[in-house]
């Protein structure tokens, strides 16, 4: 089974006994973020941290656009070595249902997970924003984590069901018969669940790009994928150009997930050409699989997999929302 993101506990902090204020939690990627973090060592907390002492962190958002998700890294640290003795990451998705985070909002979270040993004066806490998502579909930040990447597909996620868009439609499944298929110089290999068929189709400009066939050939219906397609030179093994394809039943319908037997077409790829003209060589590697049942096969090297993960995470969140709304009464 695939892991959902840990669940941190928040609780708003009235009345507590601050350690002085440690770093102000900023390093110079965060100067132009517009949202600001800072950090402080608690003692006193209320029951819901049990050991009565945690991180307050504190937020303060000033951007223009209306803010529908954040991840933040927490460290904590020995400034006398720079070993990290706790790293935590706090974070919140908004679906288009709740109102989004507006410039000017400040909220206040606790952290009860630091370390058991009350930091001395040689511990450090940093905090770092990592990816903020917006109400526009934009997205700031490094997100150089695998959890950021899960946030951002969640959010996606939501959007399929709640306010179809584009994305919908780019990472929605083609049916056999109805899209590219390949017609000369066809591979086939099997990797794990699939069977997958490749080779070069034509467009109607003429133009020669890559289509692939996915067959599953497992007993289990599979809701999604990801495969990596390299392009490279054949005469010194340099990759000339890296694309994944993801596709996915996106309304968490099982009729439309991929059943054993059925094949889906993904999305013609343009090629890539040596500089003598001939069309590269390339490799399609099977990075990550979702079954019905929530298994997963695959390395799953690719930080599109995190965003792939997520979007079930929000096809799914979304339709339980859906589904009691339509049960509650008066409805």
């Amino acid at each position: 089974m695939y892991l959902k993101s840990p669940a941190i506990l928040f609780s708003v902090v009235f009345g507590v006994f601050l350690a002085p204020r440690t770093a102000a939690a900023q390093d110079t990627h965060l100067e132009s973020s517009p949202l600001n973090v800072t950090t402080e060592f608690a003692w006193g907390l209320n029951a819901d941290c049990k050991q009565g002492q945690g991180l307050v962190v504190e937020f303060h958002y000033s951007g223009t656009q209306p803010l529908r998700g954040y991840l933040v890294r927490l460290a904590v640290g020995d400034k006398r070595n720079g070993k990290i003795l706790r790293d935590e990451t706090v974070q919140e998705v908004r679906d288009s249902r709740e109102p989004a985070i507006a410039s000017g909002a400040e909220w206040t979270r606790t952290v009860c997970a630091v370390p058991k040993k009350v930091p001395g004066e040689h511990t450090s806490f940093t905090a770092k924003v990592d990816v903020l998502k917006f109400a526009d579909g934009s997205i700031w930040g490094p997100a150089a984590l695998p959890e950021s990447h899960r946030l951002i597909g969640t959010l996606d996620g939501m959007d399929f069901i709640e306010k179809p868009g584009e994305l919908q439609k780019f990472v929605s499944p083609i049916l056999l018969g109805q899209g590219p298929q390949h017609a000369g110089n066809i591979e086939s290999r099997t990797i794990g669940p699939l069977k997958i068929e490749s080779g070069v189709w034509r467009d109607e400009r003429g133009q020669d790009r890559l289509a692939v066939e996915l067959t599953n050939v497992s007993a289990t219906a599979i809701r999604g994928y990801l495969f990596t397609t390299s392009f490279i030179d054949p005469a010194t093994g340099n990759r000339i150009r890296r694309v994944s394809t993801k596709e996915l039943e996106t309304h968490g319908n099982p009729a439309g997930y991929l059943a054993p037997g059925s094949t889906w077409v993904a999305d013609s790829r343009k090629f890539s050409y040596l500089p003598d003209g001939r069309l590269a060589a390339y490799k399609i590697d099977l990075d990550l699989v979702v079954f019905a049942d929530g298994t997963t096969f695959g390395p799953k090297r690719s930080q599109e997999s995190d965003e792939v993960l997520g979007m079930f995470d929000g096809i799914d969140s979304a339709k339980r929302k859906s589904q009691e709304v339509a049960a509650s009464p008066g409805h």
